[in-house]
């Protein structure tokens, strides 16, 4: 009987047993094309073939053998169209595998070989009428991918209109251009009166993200915790620390994701902008030790990547520099590999390639970034330092003042000014007041502390600086506030405390080797006599043994470089 055998086949696919699946559906094609002149339905019918052929196809994919269950599935695409012609019906219509759902697995397929052009036309061939939410949700991302955005709108219209709570294709309608008001007027209709509450706010700091009103969506998502219960909730303090972070607040949004990994150590979303806040804070057994979690989630993720890169430029030692940043580089590759719109991933990869002195690959890299997130500070940011590694002023300026219009004027995009400002001595003047208008901005942002510090010692100017230094170490502790502090107070001859500011910074991070260059002049020029267990105190947090993420699966990495994005 034809049935004994297409049953034989059906439980190996529901038992998910793919590789015997494999093995057996070879040998029985091979015995059906053997027998093509006798009576073939007597090992399968003819809808039993193509349902086998699906299984086949599925179980090949599932092994990721991408090509050959694309080759399958057209096959079975040819057999499908002979069969909707055919009055056969030895399988019942609803245990065939529906021409739509076919395609969408060919989709599949040709998404995983990044055959994005051959995929959209797979997916247009299916009718407009019969495109399930699916099919509706994989051709708005491709036009997404291709810059249709009005195509991809009515995708996502589609889709929303069948499931209006799929809250995804809600944030990327509002990142499109769709006013929050209209769009909860369009799913108002279909969704539970209870529901309506907490949406309505949800969806107004979506729109507010989208509009880059971010300090007006901190509000809104801060205002979603105690009005609807949702404290503690990982997505909404994911959001909020996304909405602190575009707004330059980076200590409220290491705060917000800190939360977050703390309460979901799994969760994935945004981890690597906390992984990026980190490494520029010079947090680094905070980085190393949330990259090895959070590769131990999922190595077919893009956050895990970015974290692992950003750690081992953290890690850095005079003698493995170019080791750790080929590493970096790798990671950084691996993460655009599996999202090439991951601006995290292009940030990361120019900031190892300046580190290595490649000024020209890491330019490309930062200006891909920008073309593919205009109003993403960091790779403005990166892009400034390129040019001003080069002493190329002119070009470092004209990116800076693009990031002022592009994201408008801010505490970081006025101090991205500055710092190109600074580098003309004709300029101090005008970069310290610049400076000082982008402290009254944000008193929470460091950089123009920092910057301010600088300018301020090259003038010999220290009591102002330690001014600044005291009154923001009052709301602030970093290891560069402290090394700075300590810098001005051994330039006026105050070497005890500068000291004890030396020995803060290092406490926060052992790797500030100026910090240590500081303390080392002290105690070469101490003339009171200190006690001698610092240097071996000073030795032991050095020691880059402690915290160092174990490589010994990337020997490879020191051996590649990729210069491409």
């Amino acid at each position: 009987m034809p049935g004994q055998m297409f049953d034989h086949i059906r439980e190996l696919y529901q038992a998910e047993l793919y590789e015997d699946l494999k093995q057996l559906v070879c040998i029985v094609l091979s015995m059906i094309e053997g027998n093509a002149g006798n009576d073939v339905g007597e090992i399968l019918s003819f809808p039993q073939k193509y349902q086998s052929l699906i299984y086949y196809g599925d179980a090949l994919y599932h092994l990721g053998e991408y090509k050959k269950a694309e080759s399958i599935f057209m096959r079975c695409l040819q057999l499908r169209k002979a069969l909707n012609k055919s009055k056969i019906k030895s399988v019942s219509s609803t245990e065939l595998t529906s021409e739509v759902d076919l395609k969408y697995k060919i989709y599949q397929c040709l998404h995983k070989m990044k055959q994005n052009v051959e995929a959209v036309n797979i997916l247009e061939s299916i009718n407009t009428k019969k495109r399930t939410a699916r099919v509706n949700l994989a051709l708005a991302k491709l036009y997404l991918h291709d810059g249709k955005d009005r195509s991809a709108i009515t995708c996502y219209k589609e889709l929303i209109r069948e499931h209006p709570l799929a809250l995804d294709a809600l944030t990327s309608l509002l990142s499109l251009g769709m006013r929050g008001v209209d769009l909860m007027s369009y799913i108002m209709s279909s969704i539970p009166q209870t529901t309506c509450e907490w949406l309505n706010c949800w969806i107004k700091g979506q729109a507010r993200m989208a509009s880059k009103e971010y300090n007006s969506a901190i509000a809104t998502f801060r205002s979603l915790e105690p009005k609807h219960g949702l404290k503690d909730n990982v997505l909404i303090l994911s959001y909020l620390g996304e909405a602190c972070f575009h707004a330059g607040h980076y200590m409220q949004a290491m705060t917000q994701f800190r939360r977050v990994h703390i309460l979901d150590p799994l969760y994935l979303k945004n981890m690597d902008i906390y992984a990026y806040l980190l490494s520029k804070e010079k947090k680094t057994e905070d980085l190393h030790q949330l990259a090895q979690s959070l590769m131990s989630v999922s190595e077919h993720a893009v956050e895990p990547w970015v974290a692992m890169g950003y750690s081992s430029l953290a890690l850095h030692f005079p003698n493995a520099n170019k080791s750790k940043t080929i590493r970096a580089i790798y990671c950084a590759q691996k993460a655009y590999s599996l999202d090439n719109l991951s601006v995290q991933a292009l940030v990361l990869k120019g900031t190892a390639l300046l580190d290595m002195k490649k000024g020209p690959q890491a330019l490309q890299h930062f200006q891909e970034a920008i073309r593919t997130a205009p109003n993403r500070f960091e790779a403005y940011q990166g892009l400034v330092d390129c040019y001003m590694s080069n002493r190329k002023i002119k070009e470092a300026m004209a990116w800076a003042m693009r990031a002022c219009k592009t994201i408008g004027n801010n505490a970081r995009t006025i101090t991205l000014v500055a710092s190109v400002l600074a580098k003309d001595p004709t300029n101090l003047v005008k970069a310290k007041q610049y400076l000082n208008r982008a402290m009254t901005f944000d008193s929470n942002l460091l950089d123009p502390v920092y910057l301010m510090v600088d300018l301020l010692m090259q003038e010999h100017d220290y009591t102002k600086a330690i001014e600044l230094l005291r009154k923001v170490l009052e709301n602030h502790s970093t290891t560069k506030l402290h090394q700075q502090l300590a810098d001005c107070l051994q330039s006026i001859d105050q070497k005890q405390e500068a000291l004890d500011q030396y020995s803060i910074s290092l406490s926060l991070d052992p790797n500030n080797f100026r910090a240590r260059e500081g303390c080392d002049r002290i105690e070469k020029h101490n003339e009171m006599g200190l006690d001698g267990t610092y240097d071996v105190e000073a030795e032991e947090m050095m020691n880059p043994s402690d915290g160092e993420p174990d490589y010994s699966d990337m020997e490879s990495w020191s051996e590649t470089e990729f210069s491409q994005p």
